[in-house]
């Protein structure tokens, strides 16, 4: 767990054909801090420079990159994510002018699956200037965001831990002063620790085998719900102790693994979706007047939002996901179908303003109005190389930040 320090190192460029634009770096106001985002709901910050959509941005870098799942982080000008070499993850920080290595953490471990693949799956997250990464061994480490100083290590697993098939996918969660994660396990499933010292704060007593969900704060009836999957079911806890605060069966056909996020869509109303045939569900929540007992009921069911493990997109009361690898629209209140538009492949999505941004499985970049009304794509063309793309961009100041598991490149969207 030694930093290493490079100045200099580039790295080779990738067999890409094409001109590299690089005028001065703008200046970043803005982080993508954590998996999905600043509020981690896929919706991006408010473009500081005018963007033309209808054309691929100009690549400022490129170069290779390990392999692995991770999506991409940004700390100013650090482009920040996991990644496989050999048989070490390294938590790896590369300039977002350049894309040389400014510094890198490595730790002795290494992931393999037959579905999925080599490398590490979990995001890493920026909170205040530190780094919260999980690596796939179990390894809780904080790190120094601008020299990759490693201040804490914590292990989160016993040794009688028992591994989801495909991993630890999930992304650290920073809430107030605690770092939250949800591995399951036979005797507590959720743990909290200090965010600066890596203290365990407490333990849940809800127990089961993890999934691959990451932890996620919901505010429902105006409070804050710690919200966790297990094989099996969902659960909403207290984030302040680990307390059980509801729990509820969900189901999914084949190996009852939630992956995507769910999405609160009221003040007492929230989302889940899955694949496998399972498609979405909207719950709401009540309280029982007097009493700390929390009602949970299904508000509707559709089978139009299969979203397997590409997050959807929550804008004026719409929902915008994939339904396996269909892009659709649902009405949020009522599950109903607004439209089907193309298949994307499985691909992450973000929001920029009234835009979809599109990053496919093949690393084709699309982008689609975001309109209840009608399908419109707007362009989609090759952006990355046609390695499987299951990361996460970033979106920061108009620059485009993209991975797949063999190369890592900078974009500029700038409007000429």
């Amino acid at each position: 767990m030694v930093p290493h320090l490079e100045l200099s190192k580039s790295g080779k460029q990738d067999d890409l054909s094409r001109e590299y634009f690089k005028p001065p770096l703008r200046e970043i106001t803005q982080n993508w801090s954590q998996y999905r985002g600043p509020a981690k709901n896929g919706h991006a910050p408010t473009p500081t420079v005018a963007m033309d959509w209808q054309r691929l941005p100009r690549a400022r870098w490129s170069m290779p990159c390990g392999e692995g799942h991770s999506s991409i982080i940004t700390s100013g000008k650090r482009v920040i994510t996991l990644e496989q070499e050999g048989n070490q993850e390294v938590l790896i920080a590369r300039s977002l002018d350049d894309g040389r290595t400014l510094w890198k953490v490595a730790e002795t471990t290494r992931w393999q699956d037959s579905m999925s693949g080599i490398g590490p799956r979990s995001t890493p997250t920026l909170n205040q200037g530190k780094i919260y990464t999980l690596f796939s061994n179990g390894l809780l480490s904080c790190i120094d965001a601008k020299s990759g100083e490693v201040f804490w290590n914590t292990q989160i697993l016993g040794q009688d831990y028992n591994f989801p098939e495909w991993g630890l996918s999930m992304s650290p969660l920073v809430w107030k002063d605690r770092i939250i994660l949800n591995p399951g396990g036979k005797d507590s499933a959720v743990h909290a620790y200090a965010k600066d010292s890596g203290d365990l704060q407490w333990t849940s007593r809800l127990k089961g085998r993890g999934v691959y969900m990451s932890p996620e704060i919901l505010s429902l009836l105006g409070e804050d719900h710690l919200l966790v999957a297990l094989e099996g079911k969902i659960a909403g806890l207290s984030p302040s102790n680990g307390e059980t605060l509801w729990e509820k069966p969900w189901k999914i056909f084949l190996n009852n693994a939630q992956i995507v996020q769910p999405i609160a869509i009221s003040e007492n109303s929230f989302v889940l979706a899955a694949g496998y045939g399972k498609g979405a569900e909207c719950f709401s929540i009540d309280r029982i007047a007097g009493q700390e007992t929390y009602l949970i009921h299904s508000a509707w069911t559709s089978k139009n939002l299969k979203a397997k493990f590409s997050n959807p997109i929550l804008k004026d009361g719409y929902l915008y996901g994939f339904s396996e690898n269909l892009l659709v629209c649902l009405e949020a209140n009522s599950g109903k179908l607004m439209w089907r538009g193309k298949k994307y492949g499985y691909g992450r999505i973000l929001l920029v303003g009234q835009k979809l941004l599109i990053l496919g499985n093949t690393g084709i970049l699309s982008v689609i109005e975001a309109n209840p009304n009608e399908f419109r794509e707007i362009s989609s063309k090759q952006l990355l190389s046609d390695a499987r793309c299951w990361n996460g961009p970033a979106l920061v100041n108009g620059y485009l930040i993209a991975r797949n598991g063999e190369q890592i490149a900078c974009f500029d969207w700038l409007k000429e």
